[in-house]
């Protein structure tokens, strides 16, 4: 039995979920013993943690960009260090005037050294990682996402009024406002749908009727499942291009048809008109979306050809036995 620690963000963030709690019934039944421990803020019990390391086969950094003493002290405890990281951290976010950050960048750099094993999870990320470090020790997994947890919504009522869908947190509320002109533009053409935000915050300005759903992580599948469209709207930018599309999972992985922005990620996983569809400009926008609405059967569909493109590909099971091959062959080498 392989024993693994992961140092995590806290248990609620989307990278902690998707990226190790999803994760951890399929790293178990590989034979490998997990302990989750979200970093804390108060020093004595970050160091209280930290000395236990060494009573592990492999310490698992999960996104943070900790202070170079604190970084210091776990590498010195570790037997092997993994770094996972499924955004651009390095850089500040999109809604910051100067993306540089000389502090960011030092703390990603010096964790990417002390690390025996960098997991980006796309490879926009493990560019990032290859300006400091030897490609041999990157190894590239994508976030994943539980189709059993979500599963395929049931068949929709093609009698009544479409519903298009966005989820996220309030500070992805900036990538919204994208395609306000794009909706309004298409409801005053077609008036046959909602939009539903669902989110800890809100954003006014479309003309469309608007259902506001505050989010929980309990109701979080039966809000995606109410969706007969999802989108997911984004700038291409150092932080956009960082990002792992997990949105666009949860609508794919729930048979949920769905119309994203062109970045390199999305790209990677939607074939345009097949298992979704992709939109460049605003026209791209209004059109695609006036053809989703427009037609049940086409949004059926895409929505199902979705949910198969994830199985086998991005489907947690997949993923965590690409973590688990990932530890066992990493542990081998200290042997």
């Amino acid at each position: 039995m392989l024993n693994a620690v992961f140092l995590t963000e806290p248990l609620n963030s989307p990278s902690t979920r998707f990226r190790v709690l999803q994760n951890i019934p399929e790293l178990e039944r590989q034979g490998i013993s997990v302990k989750v421990e979200p970093i804390p803020k108060a020093l004595s019990r970050r160091l209280r943690i930290i000395n236990s390391l060494s009573s592990y086969d492999l310490v698992f950094l999960q996104r943070r960009l900790l202070q170079w003493w604190i970084l210091w002290l776990i590498r010195k405890r570790s037997k092997i260090l993994i770094y996972d990281f499924d955004d651009a951290v390095m850089f500040r976010d999109s809604s910051s005037r100067d993306f540089i950050s000389r502090s960011r960048r030092s703390r990603f750099r010096n964790t990417l050294r002390y690390a025996d094993v960098v997991i980006p999870g796309n490879d926009y990320l493990k560019g990032l990682a290859l300006q400091f470090i030897d490609g041999d020790k990157v190894k590239v997994i994508p976030t994943g996402i539980n189709t059993e947890i979500y599963p395929e919504r049931k068949e929709e009522d093609k009698s009544g009024i479409v519903t298009l869908g966005w989820i996220g947190t309030k500070p992805n509320l900036m990538y919204l406002r994208d395609v306000i002109e794009p909706i309004n533009k298409l409801h005053a053409e077609v008036k046959n749908f909602r939009f539903k935000i669902v989110c800890d915050g809100f954003l006014n300005g479309f003309d469309c009727p608007i259902e506001k759903k505050w989010w929980s992580e309990e109701e979080e599948v039966k809000d995606i499942q109410s969706f007969d469209i999802g989108i997911l709207p984004l700038k291409e930018d150092r932080w956009t291009r960082g990002k792992c599309a997990l949105k666009l999972l949860q609508y794919l992985s729930c048979g949920v048809a769905s119309l994203s922005s062109v970045t390199a990620v999305t790209r990677a996983i939607i074939r345009d008109g097949i298992n979704g569809f992709l939109a460049a400009d605003p026209m791209e926008w209004v059109d695609k979306l006036r053809a989703l609405v427009e037609d049940s059967n086409r949004r059926g569909k895409v929505g199902r050809e979705g949910r198969r493109s994830v199985i086998g590909s991005y489907d947690s099971k997949t993923i965590a036995g690409e973590y688990a091959a990932l530890f066992r062959n990493s542990t081998s080498k200290t042997e």
